[in-house]
Order: C-alpha cells, then sequence, then structure tokens
C-alpha cells in the first residue's frame, strides 16, 4: 500500500510540474492566430485569369476581416504590402482603396494616368503578379502572416482588333450580300408582274428556248391562268378576313335588348304621380311651378299682330 500511495504521489508531482508549459504552449499557439487572424476570400480578376483588361487594370480583393484601418500610419504601411510587376520584374505604381460600404473590400488599381506615371504603361499579352505582403494589417491589428501572390494575363489588344475587323467585315459583307440579293428578288417579281400585264412575244421566246411558238403560247396561256387563280384565291381569302372583322364590329356595336323594359329595372326611383279630379288629370304642383316658370311666348289675350304693334309702334 505504501509503495502504491508513493507511486501516486510522484505521478501527481510530474503533473503539476508539466502542466504550466504545456497551457505556455496552449497560449503561444492562440496568440500566434490571433496575429495572423484573416485570409483571403475572393479576388477579382482571380489568380490565373487570362484577358484581363489593360485600361483601368485593377484588383479587387475581399478579405475575412474588416480592413479599414482607422489609423493613416497604418494605412500608408499596409499601402507598401501591395506590390504589382510584369514578367522581367518591372514595378507598376499603384494606389489603395478601402471600402466604405462592403467590409473587408480593398481596391488595389495600376496608378498610370497620374503625371509622373506616364511613361509607365500596361502593356497587352503580358503576366503580370500582385503580391501582398504578410505584414498586412487588419483594422484589429492582425497580420496577414504569409506573403499571398494573385497572377493574371493581360489581354492581347492586336488580337482582339484583328477578330474585331474580322467580324466588322462578315457583317458589312453580309448586310451587302443581303440587299443585293433582295433587291434581285424585287426585279424578278416586277419582271414577272410586268410580263404577266403585258405579255410576252411568242415568236421571241420561241426562238430564245427552241421551241415552237404554240408551245410558248399554251405555256404562257397556262402560266397566266395559273397566276390569275393565284390572284383570286388572295383576294377571296383578303375579303373574308375583312368581313370577318366588319362582323365583329357590327356585333360588338349593336347592343340591342330582348323585350322593352321599365325605367325602374335599371335602378331608377324617379316617380310620376296623377291625381284625378272630377275625371280631369291634374299634375303635380312641382311640375306646374316649373311649367309656369318657364313662361309663354304669347301673353294673355294678345294676338301676334297686336304685339308686333305695341312693340314698333302704329305704322
Amino acid at each position: 500500500m505504501k509503495r502504491i500511495g508513493a507511486i501516486v504521489c510522484v505521478m501527481m508531482m510530474a503533473a503539476s510540474m508539466f502542466a504550466p508549459a504545456c497551457m505556455a504552449a496552449e497560449r503561444e499557439g492562440a496568440d500566434a492566430l490571433d496575429k495572423a487572424g484573416f485570409t483571403i476570400l475572393e479576388s477579382s480578376p482571380e489568380d490565373g485569369s487570362e484577358g484581363v483588361a489593360v485600361d483601368n487594370l485593377s484588383v479587387k480583393i475581399t478579405f475575412s476581416k474588416d480592413m479599414k484601418p482607422k489609423n493613416k500610419k497604418i494605412r500608408k504601411e499596409n499601402a507598401k504590402q501591395f506590390k504589382l510587376k510584369d514578367s522581367d520584374g518591372h514595378g507598376v505604381p499603384l494606389k489603395v482603396y478601402y471600402s466604405d460600404e462592403e467590409e473587408g473590400l480593398i481596391l488595389i488599381a495600376a496608378d498610370t494616368f497620374s503625371a509622373k506615371n506616364k511613361k509607365k504603361k500596361i502593356k497587352g499579352d503580358e503576366q503580370y503578379v500582385l503580391y501582398i505582403g504578410k505584414n498586412l494589417r487588419a483594422s484589429d491589428g492582425t497580420v496577414l502572416g504569409e506573403q499571398q501572390t494573385i497572377s493574371m494575363k493581360t489581354l492581347n489588344q492586336g488580337r482582339s482588333t484583328a477578330i474585331y475587323m474580322v467580324l466588322m467585315l462578315l457583317m458589312v459583307g453580309g448586310m451587302i450580300f443581303f440587299t443585293v440579293r433582295g433587291a434581285r428578288k424585287d426585279e424578278k417579281k416586277k419582271k414577272e408582274e410586268r410580263e404577266f400585264k403585258e405579255g410576252v412575244n411568242p415568236y421571241k421566246e420561241a426562238k430564245k428556248s427552241g421551241k415552237s411558238v404554240e408551245e410558248v403560247v399554251a405555256k404562257e396561256a397556262k402560266k397566266k391562268q395559273k397566276k390569275e387563280e393565284a390572284i383570286r384565291r388572295q383576294q377571296e381569302a383578303e375579303a373574308a378576313i375583312e368581313e370577318e372583322i366588319l362582323e365583329k364590329i357590327r356585333k360588338e356595336s349593336n347592343k340591342r335588348v330582348s323585350a322593352p323594359k321599365a325605367i325602374s329595372t335599371a335602378g331608377s326611383k324617379y316617380r310620376i304621380k296623377v291625381v284625378t279630379d272630377a275625371g280631369n288629370k291634374v299634375e303635380e304642383p312641382a311640375q306646374a311651378a316649373a311649367k309656369s316658370s318657364k313662361g309663354t311666348t304669347r301673353p294673355k289675350n294678345q294676338k301676334g299682330k297686336n304685339r308686333n304693334r305695341k312693340k314698333g309702334g302704329k305704322k
């Protein structure tokens, strides 16, 4: 028993001695995660993209943390963490913009339009690499911890221009072809209509085709008859359509009722009362007053001639 107790005591002492070291190691690991606690979520253009536009070359990067430090000094240090280089290792001047609306978004744009950087142009069909330094700092003070790169290849403008010119030539050629084709069809149609109205010279056509005059005449008569039949069918179809449209208009404009109906059926509440007095019809007081208010064109006990004499004087 004494031996077992001694072993347990030794184990407890060893555990107490190594526990602080383990806790320190865990704390150091947590501190390391805090210092390198953000990554790149996405970028536009993506890593390995081709055909990137030469004009206004820029890269949008979204990080997993807010990337808008309030300290101006940290912002200046962050701007130095971005470097854009071509395949020969020549650097391109950059400008860094922080987003006020989207958290973690940074725009890195090539600064080739300012007066001091006019000679430094973005080249077409060129491989560029954007380097993001490991000391890039987020708003909470954490750093990226490891250098990241985004590679891209710019558009070959010479090839794009050639393709564009070929497409333009094809489009112009197509327009000319269809225009000429349409003009020929119109001319052929006009010729057929003219021949249909005027007819053809059978002797001339027989000499041209090597057929007899009778065959040419029979062929033209058959052709003319067929054409007249086609015109007649077209006119009949157009007349039928026109008649159908007119019939629809007549049906919609003629609104009829099955039988006369009283005005009360339409919701009117107006009534006329007739009072009989010794067999005579007497109007309502309201109707009588309305008639009296209108007056009369003939004064009482006067004829038209008398009125004119009073009005114009004796002649």
